[in-house]
């Protein structure tokens, strides 16, 4: 692409009203096709009779999800399955809102930073206290795709999709300024783009920010883990109040880089990310790593091949690796046992093993390049060279080991959305890094004494 794109933001100096408002539009773009973006076909309905089963997602690729369950009711003609799906920006107040109102839902989709909230108040159930079969998967799960399912000592769910928060580059930029590998601490990146900044390149950082947004947490909590940091301690209480602490070092590199050196600016979406690094006019980004596959994709990339994953920054370089998926609520079970029944075949459908494969899984990794939990996945030879075309697998072995999911608590989910409007503000030069995470800390605490009292 040569010129600004159609309806992107590039300059930093956007009003934040202006950029914030921009953000819903943005999250409706299908341009680039990735697992927390819209795009919704007319619904089909589920064979008639037997057991029904209503499933909520968020709305990507709905057109598959339907796909997939017309192929599981070939293979279970007695269960039928409602599809219903919601804006993944509005999907933790959707949820919320449905759970209390008891809309009927047996199979929904979850996350880790809302799992312990769901959890906690009876809406989602165990799947081991239903399913013994549940626990044979504990070895062929990734840890931190477990960790990021479970409550406790209990397992919630088995994987829809399992990814990192990565940093990416556009390697021949760098080979082009003489740069023989990327950045392996913040401050050498800072190094590199200034070096970058004096070949002409404006904003050789750019990175996805919209308050309404749970990813910039995400990504924000990758970058720490790359300095090997952690948010909370086992307590829960926050560990940023210390000027030190690996979460204030990188809010305080995020806000110099954005207003003092400049060197970085932000978009409202992963799919404005994905066209900007594919102008030329940035080297680095930090998005989910699926957003890679998008970008050495030869038919729709005119830089594909250009661009790689490395390790987070950071003195450890481990990153935030996450799993979302599929749980049974609580109305589930309380419709009876062949309700209970259908949903377990659903889940070890789209979750688990069918006839000795990970079906659905393996086809969101061949199709749509998604990550996924399921570690025999990974030395699957069609997969291996489906992943081999966009990514050094190599270098994501590396990262799968090192990732680590985050501590996740009952207020969390409602934290975030006051810490992403922080967060937003320090970057875009509204308030200070001090002013954003002691605005955070007072909030956390807030919250953790209501919820623990």
């Amino acid at each position: 692409m040569n010129g600004q794109p159609d309806g992107l933001t590039t300059g930093r100096r956007l009003s934040r009203r202006a950029f914030l408002g921009r953000a819903a539009a943005a999250a409706a773009l299908t341009s680039v096709v990735g697992p927390l973006a819209a795009c919704k076909p007319p619904q089909e309905a589920g064979a008639p009779g037997g057991t029904n089963l209503d499933f909520v997602i968020w709305s990507y690729s709905v057109e598959t999800v339907q796909s997939n369950i017309n192929k599981f009711q070939e293979k279970y003609p007695d269960i039928s399955v409602n599809l219903s799906d919601f804006s993944w920006n509005a999907y933790h107040e959707t949820m919320v809102n449905r759970f209390n109102s008891k809309t009927p839902m047996d199979v929904a989709y979850d996350g880790g930073n809302w799992l312990p909230e769901f959890a906690k108040a009876g809406w989602v159930v165990p799947l081991a206290d239903h399913f013994a079969w549940v626990e044979d998967y504990r070895d062929k799960i990734f840890d931190f795709a477990w960790q990021d399912m479970s409550d406790g000592d209990k397992v919630y769910g088995l994987p829809y999709y399992a990814d990192t928060q990565s940093f990416l580059y556009n390697e021949k930029i760098l080979e082009d300024a003489g740069i023989s590998e990327p950045p392996k601490t913040w401050e050498e990146l800072t190094e590199q783009a200034k070096g970058l900044q004096g070949n002409g390149m404006e904003f050789p950082v750019i990175i996805e920010m919209a308050q309404d947004l749970p990813t910039i947490t995400e990504a924000f909590t990758s970058m720490v883990f790359g300095r090997g940091g952690e948010m909370f301690d086992t307590e829960a209480n926050p560990l940023w109040t210390d000027p030190a602490s690996p979460m204030a070092e990188q809010m305080h590199w995020l806000v110099d880089a954005a207003n003092k050196d400049s060197i970085l600016t932000f978009v409202p979406h992963e799919t404005n990310a994905v066209r900007e690094m594919n102008t030329g006019r940035h080297a680095f980004t930090v998005l989910y790593n699926y957003n890679l596959a998008e970008l050495n994709n030869v038919a729709r990339s005119p830089r594909a091949g250009q661009f790689k994953l490395a390790l987070m920054p950071g003195e450890t370089q481990e990153c935030y690796g996450f799993a979302k998926f599929y749980n049974v609520t609580q109305m589930a079970v309380d419709r009876g046992n062949d309700v209970v029944d259908a949903c377990g075949e659903f889940i070890e459908y789209f979750a688990g093993e069918t006839d000795g494969d990970y079906v659905v899984a393996k086809r969101w990794a061949l199709e749509s390049g998604l990550g996924f939990g399921q570690k025999p996945l990974f030395n699957d030879p069609e997969v291996r060279k489906s992943l081999s075309k966009w990514m050094d697998l190599d270098v994501r072995q590396q990262q799968l080991e090192s990732a680590r999911a985050q501590r996740y608590t009952v207020w969390y989910g409602i934290w975030d959305e006051d810490f992403r409007r922080e967060y937003a503000s320090a970057v875009s030069g509204e308030i200070s890094a001090e002013d954003a995470l002691a605005n955070a800390a007072e909030r956390w605490n807030e919250l953790k004494k209501q919820y623990s009292g």
